[in-house]
């Protein structure tokens, strides 16, 4: 974590790859962001104006703060801001979607949402728009996955699968990477992530990269974590951990003479564009719980929730990996599904069924719901598990997260809240 920015933009205008955007041109047109497509934290520093700018989902963090002799301190990562002798309490972010002008020497702050996922109507037939927009996405990504190392996270569900399948029609080879804790339980012919993932890579023909991780070693993986994943709930750090994981691993496959920094696309946003997501019970307790609410307003508390934790490409990017969530690309296309869809627990199986077809191995359609921290349906295990076991649980997340990040656990309740780091919409006060 040095510099700005210590993160990939991936910015499309019009169709075409840019590796940034003039931000005082976009900020200044009719309609700013309309041609926009992408994955960025953007800062253009015009003297003591500062102009920001995030992307609609807020896949990519952006933090700043102001020190006591007027500067502006710009950081993806806000353990850079801390290492640089910043408080928790005086850091804020620019919100997902959002673009921001602040004048230091003024005291003004413009704040603005350009990004509307919910506002447009809801299609009663979204799939024809739904494929239109993933293959409109991986014809996008020829031009940023072009000469690159480029690697697929697989665990055999559909999310995953659907990308795996797509990236392999639109961009050709990759290499397939799938987790797997090893926990020492002899489980015969259970069929988990690795059996559904090894099926899926069988099926299109790519190698797949297994990372095997003792359960006793996960938590060697906590610290990077918490901080490059810059959460310290429960679920965002579980899926962090795998991710620690994957991205060790293909780092260990890249070399000097590599021209570009390995990419990976995930399978990453689709649970919230569609509020898949379900508790699950392990020793007693419920974990990740969801609010009883209107399906509908858990689907955008979920959305609105990924402004906050960096489980992805946080954590990769510690590892000198680039990420890139396609879903997230295309999140108007599935933020169009009617309300009412999302109250049946097959929607997504009916979804992808309408939008990919036999492009799809059938057992990939057959196989229950699994989150990627729990790895099978027919038992509780992953990171989940392995932590739970540990005596690693919410409370000494929050604990240690506290401890690296110099601050007590009130000060981190203020800086996440409702899923949302702390942004403010008037001139912060100095430290």
């Amino acid at each position: 974590m040095t510099g700005f920015p210590s993160i990939a933009n991936h910015v499309w205008k019009g169709g075409c790859y840019a590796a940034d955007l003039d931000l005082a041109a976009e900020i200044a047109a009719a309609s700013p962001f309309e041609d926009v497509r992408g994955h960025f934290a953007l800062h253009q520093p015009e003297g003591e104006r500062h102009l920001f700018a995030r992307d609609p989902l807020g896949v990519d963090k952006l933090f700043f703060t102001l020190d006591r002799d007027g500067g502006v301190d710009v950081s993806n990562f806000l353990f850079d801001l801390i290492a640089r002798g910043h408080s928790v309490d005086h850091i804020w972010s620019v919100p997902s979607g959002h673009w921001m002008e602040l004048d230091a020497d003024q005291e003004v702050l413009r704040l603005e949402r350009y990004a509307h996922l919910f506002d447009g109507p809801a299609d009663a037939e979204p799939h024809a728009r739904v494929r239109a927009a993933l293959d409109a996405t991986f014809a996008r990504l020829r031009d940023a996955t072009r000469g690159r190392s480029l690697y697929v996270t697989l665990s055999g569900g559909l999310d995953s699968t659907t990308i795996a399948t797509l990236a392999r029609a639109h961009l050709g080879d990759f290499t397939a990477v799938t987790f797997k804790v090893d926990d020492g339980a002899a489980r015969g012919q259970e069929k988990d992530d690795l059996y559904y993932a090894s099926l899926v890579a069988e099926e299109l023909g790519v190698p797949l990269l297994t990372v095997e991780v003792d359960a006793e070693r996960l938590a060697d993986y906590l610290d990077v974590a918490l901080v490059y994943g810059q959460d310290w709930r429960d679920f965002n750090v579980h899926c962090a951990l795998v991710n620690a994981a994957l991205g060790e691993a293909i780092q260990a496959r890249s070399t000097a003479d590599d021209a570009h920094r390995p990419l990976v696309l995930t399978g990453d946003t689709m649970n919230e564009l569609v509020a898949d997501y379900s508790p699950v019970s392990y020793r007693g307790r419920t974990y990740y719980d969801l609010p009883d609410l209107p399906m509908d307003r858990v689907r955008r508390i979920l959305v609105g929730g990924l402004d906050a934790g960096d489980r992805e490409v946080g954590v990769f990017a510690h590892y000198g990996v680039d990420a890139i969530q396609p879903y997230a690309l295309c999140a108007e296309a599935y933020t169009s599904l009617p309300a009412e869809w999302l109250s049946d627990p097959t929607v997504k199986q009916d979804l992808v069924r309408r939008v990919m077809g036999d492009m799809i191995p059938t057992p990939i359609y057959e196989r229950p719901k699994v989150r990627a921290q729990v790895a099978s349906s027919e038992e509780v295990g992953g990171t989940l598990a392995a932590l739970v076991d540990r005596g690693i649980d919410q409370p000494r997340l929050t604990e240690r997260f506290a401890e690296l990040a110099g601050a007590t656990t009130t000060q981190l309740g203020r800086l996440i809240r409702g899923g949302f780091y702390r942004f403010t919409t008037t001139f912060p006060e100095r430290p």
